[in-house]
């Protein structure tokens, strides 16, 4: 009878322990947030607002019911002027900015926010290191943490450049709970769009509005080189990368170097502003829909700036390109 109480009790708790831990909470502190202010859920994947909760005395508590077992979120005052990236896990978690800035905030609670600073180390000296020592970097990271949803959102960032094949790799490694995930199904989206032009492959053809209204076919302005850049005038990344991209230009346009950049504006007047602001001198082309327009569904785009270099024979020879090994390709290809 003892025996039977003691496997009861034991039962008991440990049901008892599993539905606390799976219970999301965020009990937070901060250091200089009015009174009555209010901090905000982000869904940083869907882009839906989750939740509020209201600070008092620097303290606040969120008992969010989670869609998900764990998402990706930005928690941000209502002006944004304070905000930090959280990775929420179904239990409770702990947010502390009482002696720092709130971007800075100790947060404890979930297997992929124990990661961030590790993460942060797959990305140091990025723009010193060589593309092959970054990608050693991310597969080693993913290998090394498959139960972590920041490792899905990394695999969802570099799948244009990996290909479906070496993608569909490494999302085998993660956990069915992962797998289906907002993330997950995003990255499964990916590995079924038969649309998406792989290393080797032939470009997929489009045609879209130029900036005067005028509907051109890709296949119509490339030349015996062609880098296909994806961007936007909102992103700070793609304005950094045309104004390196406007020096590649000026030295290999006489040789057959084109660029076509596609947008994923949706203000016609932004877009043309910041061609005719920064001098882009190559072609343009946008549909206006952001990142639902077709030709960033049917590349996988998910990022800007991204892009394709494309071959005289119209073929893909690279994916998301930079620096030094973006000219070093151009050249070897117009010799």
């Amino acid at each position: 009878m003892r025996l039977t109480s003691l496997l009861l009790a034991l039962a008991l708790g440990l049901f008892s322990g599993t539905a606390q831990e799976s219970s999301f909470s965020l009990t937070g502190k901060t250091n200089d947030i009015k009174d009555g202010s209010w901090l905000y859920f982000r869904d940083l994947v869907n882009g839906a607002t989750l939740d509020s909760a209201k600070v008092q005395n620097n303290s606040f508590k969120f008992e969010t019911k989670l869609s998900e077992p764990r998402m990706w979120v930005m928690l941000h005052t209502k002006d944004r002027s304070k905000f930090k990236e959280l990775w929420l896990q179904d239990k409770p978690m702990r947010f502390d900015a009482s002696n720092t800035d709130f971007q800075d905030a100790e947060v404890t609670g979930s297997i992929s926010q124990e990661l961030v600073d590790e993460i942060k180390t797959v990305y140091e000296d990025y723009d010193k290191i060589s593309e092959a020592e970054l990608r050693k970097r991310q597969e080693e990271f993913i290998k090394n943490n498959p139960n972590a949803l920041i490792s899905a959102r990394m695999l969802y960032e570099v799948s244009g450049k990996w290909g479906q094949e070496t993608t569909a790799h490494y999302f085998d490694l993660f956990p069915e709970e992962i797998q289906e995930s907002a993330l997950g199904k995003r990255i499964l989206s990916i590995l079924n769009n038969d649309n998406i032009p792989q290393p080797g492959e032939k470009y997929v053809d489009f045609e879209l509005p130029t900036p005067t209204g005028e509907t051109r076919k890709f296949s119509a302005l490339t030349g015996k080189v062609t880098l296909l850049q994806f961007w936007a005038s909102t992103c700070e990344p793609s304005k950094m990368q045309n104004r390196e991209l406007k020096k590649l230009y000026r030295k290999y346009k006489s040789d057959g170097l084109e660029i076509v950049a596609v947008s994923r504006d949706t203000s016609q007047t932004d877009w043309i502003k910041s061609i005719e602001k920064d001098n882009l001198k190559w072609q343009h082309l946008s549909a206006l829909e952001g990142w639902e327009g077709p030709v960033f569904t049917n590349y996988g785009i998910k990022r800007t700036p991204s892009n394709y270099l494309i071959n005289t024979n119209g073929r893909v020879v690279g994916v998301n390109l930079r620096d030094k090994e973006l000219k070093e390709n151009i050249k070897k290809l117009l010799k």
